[in-house]
């Protein structure tokens, strides 16, 4: 947990990225870091009085996200004795005025500005051979890893340079399972079949968008 004196002010900020269930906001304080949130109408509906009995009465609430992504990213790195590289780096917790936050290392690219989605590079033409020898790089690695993820896809990959100084791909949201019982989590081979339907339908998403590109029609 990080702690401050007073919750960080999120509310009248403007956040650079926004999900279905979230929104990610810059530090306010550290260049380094980005705050995830649950967005408020989510919260309140999906989780409050809108929502359904079972997801009413949750013990962790609308933060059931958090917690699936904090157990697996813990989960990545046990199994990698330490942050397993592909996996967005988690940094801690914080109060804000819109909730509790989830403080991730602010991946960047080569020139340090926020790292682009697999999506947005083929969308610019900066899509090339290594990137795309990244991409097999990171499929094989969560192949060979235990990670469960919920969901894989072109907009939750960003392209990041590693301290190291090597440009990677790296899993910025998706992680954990989002099923009643995580089977995926107590049986490799049901992970591992899972993780093979998702990134075959990534690399025909991600073949869809090169061929729009190269026809001079890119997907946004």
């Amino acid at each position: 947990m990080i702690f401050q004196e007073q919750p960080l002010a999120l509310r009248n900020a403007t956040p650079i990225a926004k999900g279905g269930n979230r929104l990610v906001f810059p530090h306010p304080t550290n260049p380094d870091w980005l705050i995830k949130v649950m967005k408020p109408e989510v919260a309140s509906g999906r989780y409050g009085e809108g929502g359904t009995w079972f997801r009413r009465n949750r013990r962790y609430g609308h933060y059931i996200l958090f917690m699936r992504e904090i157990r697996e990213y813990v989960a990545a790195c046990a199994s990698h004795g330490g942050s397993a590289p592909f996996v967005h780096k988690i940094t801690g917790l914080v109060d804000t005025d819109l909730g509790l936050g989830l403080v991730m290392e602010a991946a960047r690219d080569a020139e340090g500005n926020l790292a682009p989605t697999a999506a947005k590079l083929i969308f610019e033409g900066r899509y090339d051979d290594r990137a795309a020898a990244a991409l097999e790089r990171f499929l094989a690695d969560i192949l060979e890893s235990n990670v469960v993820f919920a969901d894989l896809h072109e907009r939750n990959i960003v392209y990041a340079r590693g301290k190291d100084g090597e440009d990677r791909f790296i899993m910025i949201d998706g992680l954990g399972s989002s099923t009643f019982l995580p089977f995926k989590m107590w049986i490799r081979a049901i992970n591992l079949r899972s993780k093979r339907k998702r990134i075959e339908r990534l690399r025909k998403r991600i073949a869809g968008r090169l061929a729009a590109y190269r026809a001079g029609n890119p997907i946004p």
